[in-house]
């Protein structure tokens, strides 16, 4: 009978549920993008800490990333890769199968903004048309707001999370202005006269 040091059965254990965590239903909250064979890079936007699993329709035999520190990238299957995006940048993931280039994909990985848009329509609720985009570089503002004091509002969150790289494309609504009042005019038309006959005259 063999027997194994505890050491042994940890490793074996750590080997296990290693194992189990790099299966693909552990990643079953991923998004996933489908690969295509084509001669172009294709482009493909992470969040900084947030995933996405690659299916391809043929088995990769290699996976390489062009800078490591800025995504990371994790063999699920021959057909499914995994990537994480780590920090704010450009690079560029290159699939092969068979010695050959299946397709290139240029990954550029942005901060993640998802709690500032929670907070601005909490800080804002009834502002429905402000819209975030997100860069690597910058937090773009656009749309249209009801007046200045929420714009500034809108503004101040934004440079909050994004200092000195808020790019603001808000713009605030025209209020209409409210026709003005037309006298009445009464108009006597004496019959028979030339136009100098005719008489105006405004009620008082």
């Amino acid at each position: 009978m063999t027997h194994t040091s505890p050491t042994e059965r940890k490793s074996v254990l750590f080997a296990g549920l290693l194992l189990l965590a790099l299966t693909p239903a552990a990643w079953a909250e991923s998004l996933t993008h489908s690969a295509v064979k084509t001669e172009e890079p294709q482009k493909l936007q992470l969040t900084v800490g947030k995933s996405v699993v690659i299916d391809t329709p043929v088995a990769i035999k290699r996976a390489s990333l062009a800078n490591p520190d800025i995504t990371d990238a994790i063999v699920l299957s021959p057909r499914q890769i995994y990537v994480t995006g780590k920090m704010a940048g450009m690079t560029n993931l290159t699939l092969w199968e068979n010695g050959q280039v299946f397709t290139v994909f240029d990954l550029e990985v942005v901060p993640d903004f998802s709690r500032f848009k929670e907070q601005l329509a909490q800080l804002l609720p009834d502002e429905k048309d402000i819209r975030a985009v997100v860069s690597r570089d910058h937090l773009t503002l656009k749309g249209m707001v009801s007046n200045s004091v929420n714009m500034a509002q809108a503004l101040a969150l934004a440079e909050a999370y994004s200092p000195k790289k808020v790019i603001n494309l808000l713009q605030v609504a025209s209020v209409p202005k409210e026709p003005e009042d037309l006298q009445e005019v009464k108009v006597d038309v004496i019959k028979g006269s030339n136009l100098s006959s005719v008489k105006f005259t405004q009620p008082k």
